[in-house]
């Protein structure tokens, strides 16, 4: 991991570092590393289960840099159909184009298409991926966790979960309209 800062949870590296090549870097970080910034969804429950394992590959022509990377780790979550935990494996891969900011003025008006969204900009002789990392960590969390596609939920009546057993309540009274009653309201014309 030579051209990384000495502190383990920086990611900035030194373009001096990014040889013809390209940079390399494998490693994993502890769960807490993310976790201060996912304190913040408040939406969804999940724990990181074990490490985040990351690679990255940095390429680099003249001054432009192209990023490439992947990064794994299993978090835990509450399906929302049957309130059930189950482990979700998170795979985020991503690739990033990063530009200096002096080559190009940048305006509050300025329109972006879709290759855009990709391109980022650096300044100085180092970039800092990790918010580039934890982006793509955030990105991937499921919003609608699903244990499996085929969940069956849990009854609204008894609230069994109906992926264990089925349940023994009275199906046709479930589907009775709460307006019901009203199909035979008095109506004056």
């Amino acid at each position: 991991m030579e051209g990384l800062k000495k502190n383990q949870n920086d990611f900035r590296i030194r373009l001096d570092k990014i040889k013809e090549s390209g940079y390399h870097l494998s490693c994993s970080r502890k769960k807490d590393w993310i976790e201060d910034v996912v304190k913040d969804i408040k939406n969804i429950k999940f724990t990181f289960v074990d490490d985040i394992r990351i690679q990255v590959e940095i390429f680099r022509m003249e001054r432009d840099i192209f990023l490439r990377g992947l990064t794994t780790a299993t978090i835990e979550m509450s399906c929302i159909r049957c309130l059930g935990n189950f482990n979700f494996p998170l795979k985020a891969e991503f690739r990033y184009t990063l530009s200096p900011s002096d080559d190009k003025a940048l305006s509050p008006e300025m329109e972006i298409n879709g290759e855009d969204l990709y391109l980022l900009y650096y300044q100085g002789d180092s970039i800092d991926i990790a918010p580039l990392i934890r982006e793509q960590i955030l990105l991937n969390i499921p919003s609608y966790p699903l244990c499996r596609e085929s969940c069956k939920g849990i009854c609204p009546q008894c609230g069994s979960n109906l992926n264990q057993n089925p349940c023994q309540c009275d199906k046709q009274e479930a589907t009775v309209s709460k307006f019901e009653a009203l199909k035979h309201f008095p109506v004056k014309h």
